[in-house]
Formats: C-alpha cells, sequence, structure tokens
C-alpha cells in the first residue's frame, strides 16, 4: 500500500511503501500514480475534548458525545466536522475528540482521510516505544504540547510560545537552533520536521486516529452494501439453478432436498428445535412484570440537563459527572435567579440541590448542583 502523508502543520509531505504484515515502512523518493493521500490537520485550527462514559455500546456513545458537544461548544454543530477514537476498558469508553470548523475543511477535496497531527504524533512515539511520555511539537507560528499516558492522549495544548522546557520533554518538528541539543522524537529520515508525516505514514500499520472527512467509513459502508448485493445475487442464481435442476431432474429431487438441508445446517448452525411464540411472549411479560423500575443510562440524563439549560437561560455547563445514582453539574450563570430555575427545572425528573453559588469578579455566578437519579 503506498501511502502519501501530508502535514499542514509545517507543509511537509512524504511517501512511504506501506506493508502491514512485515510491520514496516519504506519512504520512496518518487512519486507513483496511484497513491492514498492522508492529511494531518494542524492542531491550532482545532479544539480538543476528552469523555469518559460508563457503557461501550456504540450507538449509545455517539449519542452522548453529540449531546456533550451541545452543551460544551459555543456554536451550533452544523458549522462544525468532528470525529473521536476511543478506547475500551473494563466498564467504560475513554475518547478523544477533535472539533473542526467545516469552512476549513472545504480546501482539503483530494484527501483519502484528514488526520489530526496529534494522533500522528502518538502513532510516531508508540513508533518508537514510549509508552508515557510529553511531547512539544513545533509547526508553522505555533507549538503543540502533548501528554501520553498508556499510550492514549492525555492532555493537549496550543501555544503561541514553548512552554518552559523540561529535560523529560521530547521536542519534534521545526525545533529552534537554540533547543537543538535537547532530546528529539524520532522518525526514519532523521529530520524532526517529518515527524507529523511519518507519524501519518504509520496509519497503514496502527489505526488509532480519527477521519474527519469520515471517508474511511463510507467506503467500510460501500463495501458492506456491494458485499450484501454479490450474496444476494448469488442466491438468486444459485435458487434458479436449483429450481431448473428439480423441475428437469426430478428423480434427483430427495437427493437435492438432503443437499439443502445440509448446507443449512452447516451454514447457520441449526438445531433442528422450534420455539413456540406465545411461550417466548408469556416469558417477555413476565420479565417486564418483575422489572417495575426503568433504569436510565447517561445518555438519558444528559439529554434532560441539555434541555433544562435551555429553558433556564444558564450560560454555560463546564463539567458533569455521572454515578449510577448520582450527579455533579457545575457551570457559569448570569444570577441566582436563572441558577433556581436551572434546578427547578431538574426538580421535576430529579431530586436536585444547590450546593455552591459563589459570584466572579466579572459580575457572573459560578454554581453547583447535585441530584439524586431516582
Amino acid at each position: 500500500m503506498i501511502i502519501k502523508a501530508v502535514d499542514l502543520g509545517l507543509d511537509k509531505e512524504l511517501i512511504g511503501e506501506v506493508n502491514p504484515l512485515k510491520k514496516n515502512v519504506k519512504i520512496l523518493k518518487k512519486e507513483p500514480k496511484t497513491f492514498k493521500k492522508i492529511y494531518g490537520f494542524p492542531s491550532i485550527k482545532s479544539t480538543f475534548r476528552k469523555y469518559s462514559f460508563p457503557f461501550k455500546d456504540r450507538s449509545k456513545i455517539e449519542k452522548a458525545v453529540r449531546t456533550q458537544l451541545q452543551i460544551d461548544l459555543p456554536f451550533p454543530l452544523e458549522q462544525v466536522e468532528y470525529s473521536y477514537y476511543e478506547r475500551y476498558e473494563k466498564n467504560k469508553t475513554e475518547l478523544f475528540c477533535i472539533v473542526v470548523k467545516k469552512e476549513d475543511l472545504e480546501d482539503i477535496a483530494d484527501g483519502d482521510i484528514v488526520d489530526s497531527e496529534i494522533f500522528a504524533l502518538l502513532r510516531l512515539a508508540r513508533y518508537n516505544g514510549l509508552e508515557d511520555c510529553e511531547i512539544i511539537h513545533f509547526a508553522e507560528n505555533y507549538c503543540v504540547y502533548l501528554k501520553i499516558k498508556d499510550q492514549f492522549i492525555d492532555q493537549v495544548r496550543v501555544l503561541s510560545q514553548p512552554p518552559e522546557i523540561k529535560e523529560d520533554i521530547y521536542l519534534s518538528g521545526s525545533i529552534p537552533d537554540s533547543m537543538k541539543k535537547h532530546k528529539t522524537l524520532k522518525n526514519p529520515t532523521d529530520d524532526p520536521v517529518f515527524n507529523v508525516s511519518f507519524g501519518l505514514l504509520l496509519r497503514g500499520l496502527d489505526d488509532t486516529g480519527i477521519d474527519l472527512l469520515h471517508r474511511s467509513e463510507e467506503l467500510n459502508t460501500e463495501k458492506m452494501l456491494k458485499g450484501a448485493l454479490y450474496l444476494f445475487l448469488a442466491v438468486v442464481i444459485l435458487n434458479l439453478t436449483l429450481f431448473l435442476r428439480l423441475e428437469i431432474m426430478e428423480e434427483q429431487l430427495k437427493l437435492v432436498k438432503e443437499k439443502e438441508k445440509e448446507l443449512f445446517v452447516k451454514g447457520f448452525n441449526y438445531t433442528g428445535e422450534v420455539f413456540d411464540p406465545l411461550e417466548q411472549a408469556k416469558g417477555k411479560m413476565s420479565a417486564l412484570k418483575a422489572s417495575s423500575v426503568r433504569q436510565e443510562d447517561a445518555v438519558d440524563i444528559l439529554n434532560f440537563i441539555g434541555r433544562s439549560k435551555k429553558v433556564s437561560g444558564v450560560r454555560k455547563i463546564y463539567r458533569i459527572t455521572i454515578s449510577s445514582d448520582r450527579f455533579v453539574i457545575h457551570g457559569m450563570a448570569d444570577s441566582i435567579k436563572d441558577v433556581e430555575k436551572f434546578k427547578n427545572s431538574l426538580n421535576s425528573k430529579y431530586v436536585a440541590n444547590i450546593d455552591e453559588t459563589v459570584s466572579t469578579p466579572e459580575g457572573m455566578v459560578r454554581f453547583s448542583i447535585s441530584g439524586e437519579i431516582r
């Protein structure tokens, strides 16, 4: 697989031949006729969110991320594009989400994938065997501080000036001459300005990352639809063939039915048991009667909090913590009256109380509200 990797933050590119079986990348000097093009979107044009949810269901995760972004972002979701990478642990899902303006993606028309330079640096750190590290990457007119913990993104900050450089921090990108003797994040070209480009090539070996164009998802869906169509046509052709054979050779009907039975057992693992639909319905009714309390998940709670915020006029919610039987909300409002209105709206469904209100120097009210989940 040939990949052309374009780092938009430093305007650098590499072309590489990626061999997933041998797990290596060979840098090419000449550009071939056909290749896959991957862009690394600059962090200075992005905003980041890190979320943790107590479930693993993909549909719930998508709803929860969308609801949380509606609360967090100061502009409508219709104006942005977002993508996230999730990591599953025992009973929860951790994910890192990157949000960009749609207008900033309009100029990227020829890309197969638009990833972020953040994930390119993460893959390069993993390529170098670094599970926990801190990186400062110097791009054009900005730098990025990246903290990696357990091979996952823990913190990201975009800075106009580099912070204090500690001894254990790795430097990357267009490193200033005064810092070139410092510890550097390596890539096979031995030039750190190509770190993001090489990290994009590594996507052929390590698919950790995002796709702001969502074209890779569309291609997978297209492949699945084509596969389903081919399977359907194959079944139709097979049935026609069997029908003609039955018409012409009636004496082989019994043999054909036996073969069909064998194929059915082999393909569908059919046990031969017949289940009574009435008995199944009775079992479902018994289960419903035994459970009279509907268990809510975090998505339901977030949706209700989002609606209550809009009704009350609360200015901003910047933190929500949800456990199995309790939630805590931290936010900002213009007045105590708005906080009371928000609490009363929450009380229509939960038992909510105002834990704290603090007046800020700007004349706003910082508040904390907790509630019990019935």
